[in-house]
């Protein structure tokens, strides 16, 4: 399953890591920013899988599956703004899950299920997986958030963003170093209150810190078997 794990982290890549906040507002304005945010996940499942857009995955060779995954993504993208920008439907957490498994599940039925080189597999899977702690965790605490909280102004739930992000990052590279080098990650949380301590201007709730950690650890501790395995 190469093909799809190469293709999940170019969809991974393109909804979050490339995904700014100013291409999220083109995408909510113009069809023409849904366009090009749907045009970076071509291009990078394009790199990705190269040596095996000739091949055949499900019933067509790999570069025109390619061309209908970049269809889908731009409708599914589109059929979400106009659902909620003109039909009025809550952008909640629902929405953003459901959203996103339509996403992976074209991506499923469209790769070759043929088992791939788990050498050339590992990686793929643990830069997946980096994303779904940083910046996906990000998305999620906010929607979590807003469900438990209430639609407060967008500014107040996504204060210390980046500084969470910057932290799962650390404990989940903390989780990967071989031998009992991954003990620094205990260490990471004794200090972790006297970080935040200092950083005044951030008032993480509790759903925040909870979530936050609780991806770092798990996504960390399942990237280490996945590595060590």
């Amino acid at each position: 399953m190469t093909v799809f794990w190469q293709l999940l982290l170019a969809h991974l890549l393109t909804d979050f890591t490339f995904q700014t906040n100013s291409i999220a507002a083109w995408k909510r304005k113009s069809v023409w920013g849904v366009l090009i945010h749907s045009g970076i996940f071509l291009i990078l499942s394009v790199i990705f899988t190269w040596h095996e857009l000739g091949n055949i995955w499900w019933k067509f060779p790999g570069y025109v599956c390619i061309g209908i995954l970049f269809l889908m993504h731009f409708a599914e993208d589109f059929y979400r703004i106009i659902s909620i920008k003109r039909a009025g439907s809550p952008d909640n957490i629902f929405f953003f899950i459901w959203d996103q498994s339509i996403h992976v599940i074209f991506i499923f039925l469209f790769s070759p299920l043929l088992t791939g080189n788990i050498a050339v597999e590992k990686p793929f899977i643990i830069l997946s997986l980096a994303v779904l702690v940083t910046h996906f965790t990000s998305i999620l605490i906010y929607y979590i958030e807003e469900s438990v909280y209430g639609s407060d102004p967008a500014a107040n739930r996504l204060k210390g963003k980046y500084f969470l992000i910057l932290e799962r990052l650390f404990i989940f590279v903390c989780m990967l170093l071989p031998g009992y080098w991954w003990v620094i990650f205990p260490s990471a949380w004794i200090v972790r209150p006297l970080l935040h301590k200092n950083k005044t201007d951030f008032s993480f709730s509790w759903v925040n810190v909870i979530i936050s950690n609780l991806s770092a650890v798990g996504l960390g501790a399942l990237s280490r078997i996945i590595i060590y395995s």
